[in-house]
């Protein structure tokens, strides 16, 4: 039986398939050290296992796209949910920390798959407000991953060994992978048949990068991404070893935040219904992040780094990507109907490419072990880059097609 594009289930399992890298990427955070003693490796090493999934994930989405503007989605999200849930399997068994970062490369690019493609299916299947709001309610069921995966991990740790949080990883994809292939319809009105032919292929990606609106709005959910990232790369750097929070502490103070980012995409999705305009919520969502980021520097200057001066204004912060990112999206996949499993791979790219690996890297750089400095004036850089990428790309060509 087909699960109905306009029902919760269908919503459900677009945000699983949304959630896939945040919960294979946190659920092993607590075995890292596990791991590292089972198979001889150094924190270096067991770090490779977390950033070459997202490479994987990174690089799959530019393939995986315009490989189900071809072959469809249906078949590719079934390819991606098979790709990782044999990698996670195979983890269970890695002999050693080089075949483990190997598997979990190619399972990052079966998550990759799934990432790009509910994108796309959006596009296909939705229209104005009612894109919008299916991308709010996908970032609502998504930003439950990273609230309970850190849990599941610990809680599987607890009662069995690292390898069998890859085992329950790769249930997962097994589920997903059963459940696609039992209730999901093909979405692509039309596939196009030379879609990944060479010629037509940089054709495609050149089209998409050469369309500003579509630039200009994978530029402000990217940098929206990596303003939040920071503060996710941060997070721990700053509660953890300047407020001398417990883990516990900050595990509840991180879950506020994401539950900030739930009621940003809840209410962005209601009032996309009631027709308020893409343009003022991503204004306000904008703006408010900006001040909030701000308004973070200047606290961590002023030496007055508490919890009660940091924890509203990160929430707020967090609050206003949940605003942003599904008005973003829908906005640059909205020019390119025909071409959208391209347009969603440059989209993917972009938000992994600014968010995950630029911010958490500039946060890491500039850590100075003693101040909030870097966490917040990175947040601020990007949120005040999003707000240009807005000001300068999107609007100006915006008002030239609505003149023409």
């Amino acid at each position: 039986m087909r699960i109905r594009p306009n029902s919760l289930g269908f919503t459900l399992l677009l945000g699983a398939l949304a959630a896939l890298p945040p919960l294979a990427i946190d659920m092993g955070l607590p075995a890292l050290a596990a791991l590292g003693t089972s198979l001889n490796a150094s924190p270096a090493a067991t770090g490779l296992t977390l950033s070459l999934f997202m490479a994987g994930f990174a690089i799959a989405q530019l393939v995986f796209g315009p490989f189900s503007d071809r072959y469809g989605r249906r078949p590719i999200l079934l390819m991606g949910c098979g790709i990782f849930a044999l990698a996670n399997m195979m983890c269970t068994i890695a002999p050693s920390i080089n075949a483990l970062i190997t598997w979990r490369f190619i399972a990052g690019a079966g998550a990759g798959a799934a990432a790009v493609l509910e994108m796309a299916i959006v596009r296909d299947l939705f229209d104005g407000s009612a894109a919008r709001a299916q991308f709010s309610y996908i970032n609502l069921v998504a930003s439950i991953a990273p609230m309970i995966a850190p849990t599941i991990g610990a809680g599987v740790l607890f009662i069995a060994d690292w390898r069998s949080i890859y085992g329950v990883l790769a249930i997962g994809g097994f589920v997903l992978l059963n459940t696609i292939a039992l209730g999901f319809g093909e979405s692509i009105p039309r596939c196009d048949k030379k879609a990944i032919a060479p010629r037509r292929l940089v054709s495609n990606y050149l089209r998409v990068l050469g369309n500003r609106i579509c630039v200009g709005y994978a530029l402000v959910n990217g940098l929206s991404f990596g303003c939040m990232f920071a503060y996710v790369a941060g997070s721990p750097l700053v509660l953890i070893d300047v407020l001398r929070l417990s883990t516990t502490v900050y595990s509840w103070f991180f879950a506020s935040t994401a539950l900030a980012i739930m009621a940003g995409s809840f209410l962005n999705g209601r009032l996309s219904v009631r027709g308020i305009p893409p343009s003022r919520l991503l204004k306000v969502g904008l703006t408010l992040a900006v001040a909030s980021a701000i308004t973070l520097v200047l606290v961590s200057i002023s030496n007055n780094v508490r919890v009660v001066t940091l924890m509203p204004l990160l929430v707020l912060n967090t609050f206003c990507f949940g605003l942003i990112a599904p008005n973003a999206k829908h906005g640059a996949l909205q020019p390119l109907p025909t071409i959208a499993g391209v347009a969603a791979a440059v989209l993917g790219f972009t938000q992994m490419l600014l968010g995950g690996t630029l911010a958490s890297a500039l946060v890491a750089f500039f850590y100075d072990g003693q101040t909030a400095t870097a966490m917040t004036s990175v947040m601020t850089l990007f949120a005040l880059a999003a707000t240009a990428a807005y000001a300068n790309i999107v609007r100006p060509a915006e008002k030239r097609i609505v003149r023409a």
